[in-house]
This record gives structure tokens, sequence and C-alpha cells, in this order.
């Protein structure tokens, strides 16, 4: 299967993005160090940017949830800065750094207002090995 070819504006956008995650990543110390940037598409993805732990870990930190969440967003701002303008590229990144917020407040009770509470009331049916159903707590 072969890959969607990139016009050269599409690339240098997507080199732009990728570097700005890239830039972020390197400027913050609890961010893990890139390994690998692409901007040859694959799949629906016109690049990536590739982070690879120095260590293994098992336990996150609230400053390496915020560090990978400016990461996720450094592609989205990278765009804005240099061409006043946002594509769709930037998407699945707005999901992740979404989705660390929202378990930084809602499952691991680090919000600095909030405090130490979680939100949702988690069930979980063990013969499905997973969440399947979440009760809503809060609005």
């Amino acid at each position: 299967r072969k890959s969607h070819i990139l016009s050269s504006k599409e690339k240098e956008i997507t080199a732009y993005h990728e570097a700005g995650h890239a830039l972020v990543a390197a400027s913050l110390p609890d961010s893990d160090p890139v390994h690998k940037i692409s901007i040859v598409a694959r799949g629906r993805a016109a690049g990536y940017t590739l982070k690879l732990p120095v260590e293994d870990r098992r336990l996150y930190s609230r400053s390496k949830f915020l560090a990978d969440m400016a990461v996720a967003l450094g592609g989205y701002v990278s765009e804005k800065i240099v061409f006043d303008e946002l594509t769709t590229g930037a998407s699945d990144d707005l999901q992740r750094a979404s989705d660390l917020a929202r378990r930084l407040v809602t499952q691991y009770g680090m919000s600095e207002k909030l405090g130490p509470i979680t939100f949702g009331d988690r069930q979980e049916l063990i013969f499905l090995g997973r969440e399947i159903a979440q009760e809503k707590n809060y609005s």
C-alpha cells in the first residue's frame, strides 16, 4: 500500500509542525528525548516525532504529564507562529493533549485548583479485561 504523497506546501507545514514537537521536547527537562522525526506520510499522519524514554518508568509525575501535553501542542503552536494558520494535521495532537489533561485531573487528582480528588466512577468487567462503563459524577 502506497503512502499519500504530500505537496511541497504540505511537506513544509509538516516539517515545521514536527520541528515544533521536537523543539518543545528538547527544551523541557521532563520530556523524553526525541529519537526520530519523519515527514513521510503514513496512513492518516503526514509525519511524526518519535520520543523514547531513557529508562523504564512505572510512575508518572505531574511535571511529566505537563511536558507531554506541551510537546503534543508544539506542532499546533509552530503552525500558528510560522504560517499564522492552523491545519487538520494537529487533530491527533489535540486529542492526545486533551486526553492527558483529562486523565491528570479526573484519574490522578493532580489538579492544583481542584486538589487531590478523582472524578467518575469506573466500573470494569473482569472477563472483558477493560473498562466498558464509566459513570460520570461530574458535569
